[in-house]
């Protein structure tokens, strides 16, 4: 009689198992791909962070003859833009661009200025809480990065 009780109550608790997964499998969904967006944006924020050292370091150097200070100023600008676009992490439309992004440069020109200041700004949209906001939530869906370098100029 014992030994059918147990039989019993294991009959009656095999769908329970289901039901706990079904309840935790969105969550640890959720966790994951909470943590893999944030390192993505922790590496966008790297990236923006060296193109603006790339466009510093292009910006303390000599100004060839022919070019002048609008012509290295779009350089810079170009240099910023070439190093980021490959190598920012979008999703969809979401892409590194100069239109989208701002560069701003400070100093940068060799007769009066001893610096150069880069500053490079980028919005990232996040994935997972643009998910949580379709439920009815009203989370922002984005991030500012921003990244800034000053370097001296050479002589």
């Amino acid at each position: 009689m014992r030994n059918l009780l147990k039989l019993k109550n294991r009959e009656n608790q095999r769908g329970s198992v289901v039901v706990e997964f079904a309840i935790v499998l969105p969550l640890l969904l959720l966790l994951f791909i909470g943590i893999t967006e944030f390192g993505i944006a922790y590496y966008n924020k790297q990236v923006i962070t060296n193109a603006s050292r790339e466009g510093a370091r292009a910006g303390i150097v000599a100004l060839s003859e022919e070019e002048t200070q609008g012509q290295k100023e779009e350089r810079i600008k170009e240099i910023v833009h070439d190093y980021a676009k490959d190598r920012v992490i979008t999703f969809g439309e979401d892409s590194f661009s100069i239109a989208n992004n701002s560069v701003i440069l400070e100093g940068c020109n060799e007769t009066s200025d001893d610096y150069c200041k880069v500053s490079v700004e980028y919005e990232y949209t996040y994935i997972v809480l643009q998910l949580i906001n379709f439920f009815g939530a009203d989370f922002g869906t984005t991030l500012n990065i921003g990244a800034s370098t000053t370097m001296r100029m050479e002589p």
